[in-house]
């Protein structure tokens, strides 16, 4: 008896030793920081002025499917004097209203943009400029500036997901 009682001790304490030894190893281990992934900040920026730029000729093509293209399934577009239309079928109605405006001409361009370091967010400042015909066909001309934040997907392509756009020009008073 007294034997087995030893050895449930010696067991015990050879458990208690290798316990001790396996939470010494990942408590060493545990702050070891992962490596860190690459920079690809200078390559992400490239790539999301050139998508921006590509937009831009879909804008000028007036093609509604094409402008709808840069967006992420789940966007939201905060367009000027209108409500927030969110995902790509809400989103369709104000892009179709302003690429219909009779005589449109429009474009904008990049003047920061900004990759997280994570490299999966990014935003994008710029100004626009568009002109089109009342219904009096008198050109009315407009400018402003934009913010557009990217997202990298899982297949590594940005979509934009937020998009927003706004006059620098006064606010006209509504006609009486």
């Amino acid at each position: 008896m007294a034997k087995s009682l030893l050895d449930t001790a010696i067991v015990r304490r050879a458990r208690g030793v290798g316990l001790c030894c396996v939470a010494l190893i990942v408590g060493c281990t545990s702050g070891q920081q992962p490596p860190a992934s690459p920079d690809t900040r200078a390559a992400d920026e490239a790539a999301i002025r050139k998508l921006d730029a590509d937009w831009v000729k879909a804008g000028q093509s007036g093609k509604v499917d094409a402008w709808l293209a840069f967006y992420a399934d789940d966007a939201v577009v905060l367009p000027p004097n209108d409500k927030v239309a969110s995902g790509k079928d809400a989103i369709r109605r104000p892009v179709a209203e302003m690429l219909a405006l009779p005589g449109l001409a429009l474009s904008w361009r990049a003047t920061r943009v900004e990759v997280a370091r994570s490299g999966d967010l990014a935003y994008l400042t710029g100004a626009y400029e568009l002109t089109f015909n009342d219904p009096a066909g008198k050109p009315v001309a407009d400018q402003g500036k934009l913010v557009e934040i990217w997202k990298k997907q899982p297949d590594g392509s940005w979509k934009c997901i937020v998009d927003t756009w706004n006059s620098d020009m006064p606010a006209t008073a509504p006609a009486k």
